[in-house]
């Protein structure tokens, strides 16, 4: 029998971008991770909860609305060298949801204009990678993420159709 040991453990973390009108529902986060940044509300998927229910629990805590309707986005696989921990990020598109948007512990939220987003100077760079894909309906993309150590992390990026061994490097 093969041994675990060098099996990948990994997390698994939900992100929703809450569109209206042509704007995104930020979040600027009060607390780790990415603390002072900008992003979409999300966080880690609890033991026993699907995917989609994650987001809704997610996006509830995080901005007071209740999802009516998820589309799937997309995924991006996040390596960090030497860590023992990979992560594995699910993105959901949502256009129908009740309530109005209010801060929590988590943060404040704003409505930004998705131009206006990609230009905000604490935005999460995953963000700025990935909205210009999933705002504009060229879903779901894959994407990995591999920060080795001291050094820039590399970003990887695939549109619909596209697989790996035959995309431009």
């Amino acid at each position: 029998m093969e041994s675990w040991d060098d099996c990948a453990y990994t997390a698994l973390i939900v992100f929703g971008y809450l569109v209206r009108d042509g704007r995104v529902l930020i979040v600027r986060r009060a607390n780790e991770p990415y603390r002072g940044q900008r992003t979409i509300p999300g966080g880690r998927k609890k033991r026993g909860e699907t995917l989609r229910e994650a987001l809704a629990r997610e996006i509830l805590e995080e901005t007071g609305c209740t999802v009516r309707s998820l589309e799937y986005a997309g995924m991006l696989h996040g390596i960090v060298e030497g860590d023992r921990m990979e992560y594995l990020s699910v993105y959901f598109v949502c256009r129908d949801f009740d309530g109005e948007p209010r801060g929590s512990e988590e943060g404040t939220v704003e409505w930004m204009d998705v131009e206006e987003s990609l230009t905000a100077a604490d935005m999460h760079p995953i963000y700025r990678r990935l909205v210009p894909h999933i705002l504009s309906g060229d879903y779901p993309v894959e994407g990995s993420m591999r920060i080795p150590t001291g050094a820039e992390p590399e970003y990887v990026f695939l549109g619909p159709g596209v697989h790996p061994a035959t995309a431009a490097p």
